[in-house]
């Protein structure tokens, strides 16, 4: 096995809104995902999803046909498998949480509300297409140019023969991601994603990920 990690820092051309489905303290419908000192973030869950549907995207677009994780009759193993699991085979990856770097996180306490928005909407009935009566809603949001990063943010260990193809569709299913969270409908989560990706100790540069990424989809999603 070789050891893999990933560095990413997303940089949000627009507000973001992570719901954390509670809005204790605030006057919003819905609040944003913190960690304990604070500052937003984006959680490990969001970012193993979005990168599994990512690589889902990609390999369909080859003509692979991706079974569910929850397929227990096919048994065919699978890139996505071996990347992302299923219930019956953990993950050989860790995908850690993404938080805000606009400030320390010992002074993130003390700016809670600078380093946040609040932003009114309304619900909109599809059928006759104008605002619900009642349904003024609050919404929290990131603020719009926040960085979100960790240096560590995938680490795992890739197997041998397929490390460095693992590594490109992983890296090429980043940078087809751009866009985070909920609402995006409505313009919000668009981000760019810087990614510095080190297998086996060595830094891979773009080009070299680039041809292994070829021998991936060229080979398909199927081992």
């Amino acid at each position: 096995m070789i050891p893999l990690v990933i560095d990413l820092k997303v940089t949000f051309d627009s507000a973001l809104s992570v719901g954390a489905g509670g809005s204790a303290g605030t006057i919003a419908d819905k609040s944003i995902v913190r960690d304990g000192w604070g500052r937003p973030l984006i959680p490990g869950s969001q970012l193993k999803g979005k990168l599994r549907w990512a690589v889902e995207q990609l390999l369909r677009a080859m003509g692979e046909d991706i079974p569910s994780p929850f397929d227990e009759t096919i048994e065919k193993p699978t890139i996505v498998r071996d990347l992302f699991g299923s219930p019956d085979l953990r993950s050989p990856l860790y995908f850690a949480d993404l938080p805000a770097i606009v400030v320390e996180a010992s002074q993130a306490h003390g700016m809670r509300q600078e380093l946040s928005q609040i932003r009114p909407s309304v619900s909109i009935n599809r059928r006759r297409g104008v605002a619900e009566d009642a349904r003024l809603l609050f919404q929290e949001t990131a603020l719009e140019g926040m960085q979100f990063a960790h240096e560590r943010a995938i680490t795992g260990n890739l197997p041998d023969e397929n490390a460095k193809q693992y590594a490109a569709l992983l890296w090429a299913a980043l940078k087809f991601t751009d866009r985070w969270g909920g609402a995006k409908s409505r313009g919000l989560g668009w981000g760019n994603i810087e990614v510095m990706l080190t297998l086996g100790g060595e830094q891979l540069a773009e080009a070299k990920l680039a041809d292994a990424l070829r021998a991936v989809l060229t080979q398909g999603g199927s081992q």
